[in-house]
């Protein structure tokens, strides 16, 4: 890649967006960052009754992922930033660090049903992990479907895979252009 990348990773708990961070780093050389990582750092006030994370831990988390996504676009060429980014004004934040910094931007949304999504994070919550329940990820989800400036769209409802396959189908558009590798343009979709 040319200069510096950074890909925005929204969707709803449990929909792929850390098995999206983790193949692009572990295939790509990518460094990411989890809004959660940063959120944890505040212990039971993290989390809401419904096992969201909390204003405070949104607040805390972002700013805290926007720094170091801003420090680490200084020195490496792809950087992934993962969470619900479930308001454009925080999508727009992380663009505009992007372009401060001379990187260029791609957001995208990893969807999967409701129902997926939910059942993964019952299975999290069942050996201790901390998730929201079905009607915060409904919230999250409703808060993506009328966002307008998402650039891409990967499905996730079959195999790790079939996933891992569109992700990187994704990274080699983004890197060479979709004229030079027009089957793999066909495992995305573009919104709207």
């Amino acid at each position: 890649m040319g200069r510096p990348r950074l890909i925005i990773v929204c969707g709803v708990p449990g929909s792929g967006k850390s098995t999206f961070a983790l193949h692009v780093a572990d295939r790509w050389g990518a460094i990411r960052f989890a809004s959660e990582t940063f959120a944890e750092a505040l212990g039971a006030a993290a989390r809401t009754a419904l096992g969201d994370l909390s204003k405070e831990a949104i607040l805390h988390a972002y700013a805290a992922m926007g720094a170091a996504v801003r420090d680490s676009l200084a020195t490496n060429k792809l950087v992934v930033a993962v969470g619900s980014f479930r308001s454009e004004e925080q999508r727009r934040r992380f663009r505009d660090i992007a372009t401060s910094s001379g990187a260029s931007v791609t957001t995208v949304r990893i969807v999967c049903s409701v129902e997926t999504a939910a059942k993964r994070i019952r299975s999290r919550r069942a050996i201790g992990e901390r998730g929201p329940n079905e009607e915060a990820i409904l919230q999250i989800d409703a808060a993506l479907d009328r966002a307008n400036d998402i650039d891409m769209v990967l499905t996730n409802e079959s195999s790790v895979e079939e996933f891992h396959r569109k992700i990187d189908a994704l990274i080699q558009v983004l890197e060479w252009g979709s004229d030079r590798h027009e089957s793999t343009a066909a495992t995305m979709q573009r919104p709207g």
